[in-house]
């Protein structure tokens, strides 16, 4: 009878202490709730959300890194394709021309369907200063209403502030709000002089700016 009593007694004690213990963790396990519905909602949010990666290549730079960029966030990706002649030394000098003069070019497609992605990332290289003519043909000839659209180019020289805020300018007339905007050298000094860099390490400084993408299109908290 008194072993019962005592045993009886044993439990009423554990339970009461499991009783308490829940008492003083639930603050805590409601503060965890709380701190991780904001990245719920957030996931809940951007689920779905798509994003579009738009190019233009020359010489092969920006395709480089546009296909490392699909490959590492699962990105669709489409190349507009400037159906002028660019090749060569003439083609570089009529190209150089048009480009001074912002004069538009053939492009296909000339009217890609944008409308179930949220995000959009422009590729392209940098040519007097300026978007590449196939890139800028692009976005006047579309809207990119209610889009976030990231920026990206190679360049000989890292743009002046100037140039970008032109570029940004034009996506905003074509409805865009520009969330970022990233620059890969496609050149470097060596003795003196301008040598090509190699696309493995265009492509290396490349996937450097994907965390910032992601950032800027908030697909991270």
């Amino acid at each position: 009878m008194n072993t019962y009593g005592m045993v009886t007694k044993n439990r009423n004690t554990s339970s009461g202490f499991k009783g308490y213990r829940m008492y003083t963790l639930m603050p805590f396990l409601m503060l965890t709730i709380f701190l991780a519905t904001p990245s719920f909602s957030f996931a809940q949010q951007h689920q779905g959300a798509k994003i579009l990666i738009l190019y233009y290549s020359l010489t092969g730079n920006t395709k480089a890194s546009c296909e490392a960029l699909q490959k590492i966030l699962g990105t669709d990706i489409l190349e507009i394709k400037d159906l002028r002649n660019r090749s060569g030394k003439w083609g570089f000098f009529k190209t150089a021309i048009a480009s001074l003069i912002g004069r538009p070019t053939k492009i296909e497609p000339e009217h890609p369907n944008l409308s179930s992605y949220s995000f959009i990332i422009l590729g392209s290289p940098i040519w007097t200063g300026k978007l590449s003519m196939a890139i800028r043909t692009l976005v006047d000839r579309n809207r990119f209403d209610g889009k976030k659209v990231v920026i990206f180019t190679t360049t000989n020289a890292y743009e002046k502030e100037k140039y970008k805020e032109k570029s940004r300018s034009l996506v905003r007339r074509a409805g865009g709000e520009v969330v970022g905007y990233y620059q890969v050298l496609a050149s470097e000094e060596r003795e003196g002089k301008d040598v090509a860099r190699s696309k493995e390490k265009i492509v290396e400084d490349t996937l450097k700016y994907v965390p910032e993408i992601q950032k800027a299109f908030f697909l991270v908290p």
